[in-house]
């Protein structure tokens, strides 16, 4: 009984490992290398009653820590972001 359960699972452990390889393969969209698609940006958001907004700058975490940074800036530093990785 245990032993079914467990090669069920193990096959369904493979069918979702093809489909996310399927679903990578198509997500895998090339992405300017701007401040905003780069791990090593903080964006900076203003608070307004009890929502924040994004002012659409910030800062570089990287070695060079350059301040005052637009998203659409690009800099030597630029590392892409990986969606879906150590975000909680």
């Amino acid at each position: 009984m245990v032993a079914e359960k467990v090669q069920e699972l193990e096959q369904e452990n493979i069918a979702l490992k093809e489909q996310l390889k399927k679903l990578q393969g198509i997500c895998n969209i090339e992405v300017p290398k701007n401040c905003e698609y780069c791990e090593n940006f903080i964006q900076h958001y203003l608070k307004n009653g009890e929502k924040y907004y994004p002012v659409y700058t910030g800062c570089c975490k990287a070695g060079n820590r350059v301040k005052s940074r637009k998203v659409t800036d690009t800099c030597k530093s630029f590392v892409k972001k990986q969606y879906g990785k150590n975000f909680v």
